[in-house]
């Protein structure tokens, strides 16, 4: 029981020193990819604002019960909107990858789970923004929406492409709001956070994904439809890589072969059956003899010879 426990747990590993250009050479094709689909997809306004549209159909009046208000509420908090600006900016792209380093330090199925979760959850969102472009609310004014990072940009780095450096609006896909990875990365990051296992690891792991939803919608970033499609992206993810991952587990248990038998040692190995009996048959004569020699003594010893008479 304790073996089958043990290796159900094992990591699943790429292979000594190749581990690190695969890694990086699989994240460095999700950033190609991105790229090209921004190139290719990522630029049809008419499609964009069209779902964009679609999205506020489905939502209902939970975009004019909770995101308006919220956008309209941090517009009046001037400090407290430039703080969430720099929280959206920075968080996104400096809690990821610290996470992914620290989950790589610590290793095992825990760390390998999770990177190949943040590859397919990303690639997902990749299809997803390849196949729906979608306009985020603060590119529709006529929504009563503002955009707080435009509005509040002389504090910091950014312009009118979100955030982005001014300058470099065109290196980004401003229709790919449908998901939210600032959503579901952040999500990601929470559950690997979760499983490092000490306290204050899970109360950033609460924390932080709080807080990301509320930067995106309070910055008009996203509907709340895109965060709920982000955060889809990473459980579908994570649900798919730990199903395969139970499969490779078993077969390669199934592969692997029967533990040798625990012999004890010399000094405390049991006698078998044979050499049990052969041992008590060879002692038995000679307790006998030993028993019998003590009833003599007891009874005064044994008669002694007569002493032959000289003849005549």
């Amino acid at each position: 029981m304790t073996t089958s426990r043990t290796t159900a747990r094992r990591p699943l590993p790429l292979g000594g020193g190749w581990s690190w250009l695969v890694e990086m050479g699989v994240l460095v094709a999700l950033f190609t990819a991105y790229n090209a689909i921004r190139a290719v997809w990522g630029d049809d306004p008419a499609a964009a604002f069209g779902h964009a549209r679609g999205v506020l159909r489905i939502e209902g009046d939970l975009f004019s019960l909770v995101e308006l208000p919220l956008n309209e509420w941090i517009l009046g908090l001037p400090a407290l909107a430039v703080a969430t600006c720099y929280f959206y900016a920075l968080m996104h792209y400096a809690m990821t990858p610290l996470v992914l380093l620290v989950s790589r330090r610590h290793g095992g199925w825990h760390y390998w789970r999770g990177y190949w979760a943040l590859v397919l959850a990303s690639a997902i969102a990749l299809v997803g923004y390849a196949l729906l472009p979608t306009a985020p609310p603060r590119l529709m004014p006529e929504l009563g929406t503002v955009d707080v990072m435009a509005h509040f940009s002389e504090y910091g780095w950014w312009g009118s492409a979100a955030s982005a450096p001014r300058g470099l609006g065109d290196a980004t896909n401003q229709f790919a709001a449908m998901p939210s990875l600032h959503f579901g990365w952040s999500l990601w990051c929470a559950v690997q956070m979760w499983g490092l296992g000490r306290t204050w690891w899970r109360v950033a792991a609460v924390a932080y994904p709080t807080l990301q939803v509320f930067a995106v919608l309070a910055t008009a970033n996203h509907f709340v439809l895109d965060v709920v499609a982000g955060g889809a992206c990473v459980v579908t993810a994570y649900l798919v890589v730990e199903l395969v991952g139970r499969v490779v587990r078993r077969s390669r248990d199934r592969r692997a072969p029967e533990p040798a038998p625990v012999v004890p040692p010399t000094g405390d190995r049991p006698a078998t059956t044979a050499s049990a009996a052969t041992a008590s048959a060879a002692a038995a004569p000679v307790g006998d003899h030993v028993r019998e020699e003590s009833r003599l003594t007891a009874a005064g010893g044994p008669p002694r010879p007569r002493a032959r008479q000289p003849g005549p």
